[in-house]
């Protein structure tokens, strides 16, 4: 008979490892989500030139931090991703050890809660399948929702703000604009260019941030571009002819889809793996509740059980012997002469 708990205790032991796994993943997209971002905007500098957008006078009207704090405000959505993962990670941890000590100890209570806590996680893990590879959840309405609203608050042409100068990273990289598409920026955006104090300047009015210009504005040594080529096209309305010049797309869908372009298949399989195999880990859960332990186990737990009766007990177990007992057969043969058979019970 298989030993249908060894290998339950052996897959408890994986999927320990892997609910680590998961916790270590739910905390860095939690608390390191300024990593995250720097990360992928890591090597824009060697892409595009972003000196384009600095002026005689040093302003610059592109601002980007390639190495993004961590406290930036995109949002709780981010937040609460990174809280979804860290609790899936820490049911798959629990139901683990839960199903690895119920497995040896064959224990019913135990197993039961094995079973709930498996339950749990894998519902934990469905959802995050269906943000991996659905962008109509309410999960990424909510987060675009969120994202519009302070980019209509934060985002600045110029200055230091943090959400300007990543999200900048962040356009420029995915040749994108604004959260859902180049209407986020439905407000007009100026700036002064900073000269003579004698001299008084007017502000200069753009239609959408320079980041939104396609990236033929930003190569290197591009003689038919440069700074003024830049600022006319922020300048101009989006639509007509400036549309081929503009990055009309949301920033949201397209990382959204370079994700799952680069990782999603790796993504979903793993999910998809780590649900068979939980949904198996419960049969297994099952099998283990029962199938009944080998006869020397069943000896040892009745022989403990006696063991807690006091030998002074008014109540004592009854423990049956077997005696034998004979006695010479009354049934009659037809052979008169055969000798009476013994029957033994």
């Amino acid at each position: 008979m298989a030993r249908f708990d060894y290998i339950l205790a052996v897959t408890m032991a994986i999927s320990l490892i892997w609910g680590i796994v998961i916790l270590a993943l739910g905390a860095i997209m939690r608390f390191s989500l300024g990593k995250l971002i720097s990360n992928y905007i890591h090597g824009l500098g060697d892409i595009i030139d972003l000196n384009v957008c600095v002026t005689a006078s040093k302003q610059n009207i592109c601002p980007v931090e390639m190495n993004v704090s961590d406290d930036i405000n995109l949002g709780d959505w981010a937040s609460w991703l990174g809280a979804i993962v860290i609790l899936a990670g820490f049911v798959v941890t629990i139901f683990s050890a839960v199903g690895f000590v119920a497995a040896l100890k064959h224990s019913t209570p135990l197993i039961i809660l094995f079973i709930a806590f498996c339950l749990i996680a894998t519902a934990c893990q469905f959802y995050l399948v269906q943000i991996a590879t659905s962008e109509d959840i309410s999960f990424h309405k909510n987060a675009k929702d969120q994202l519009s609203n302070i980019l209509r608050s934060d985002y600045r042409i110029e200055g230091k703000n943090l959400f300007t100068m990543a999200w900048n990273g962040i356009m420029l990289m995915a040749q994108c604009c604004g959260v859902n598409s180049v209407n986020d920026f439905s407000k007009n955006y100026t700036y002064t260019e900073k000269s003579d104090p004698s001299i008084v300047m007017q502000p200069i009015q753009l239609y959408v941030p320079p980041a939104c210009c396609r990236r033929a504005y930003f190569v290197r040594g591009n003689a038919e571009y440069g700074l003024q080529q830049l600022i006319q096209c922020a300048k101009e309305k989006p639509g007509g002819d400036n549309a081929a010049r503009i990055n009309t797309k949301g920033c949201y869908g397209e990382v959204f889809k370079e994700i799952n372009k680069n990782h999603g298949p790796a993504i979903m399989g793993l999910l998809l793996f780590i649900i068979i195999w939980e949904m198996l880990q419960i049969v297994l859960g099952v099998l283990v509740k029962f199938t009944p332990p080998p006869k020397e186990e069943r000896k040892s737990a009745v022989e403990q059980r006696l063991s807690t009766i006091p030998r002074d007990s008014v109540v004592q177990p009854k423990v049956k012997k077997f005696v034998p007992y004979s006695k010479v057969s009354t049934f009659a043969h037809p052979e008169l002469n055969r000798i009476k058979s013994t029957e033994i019970w």
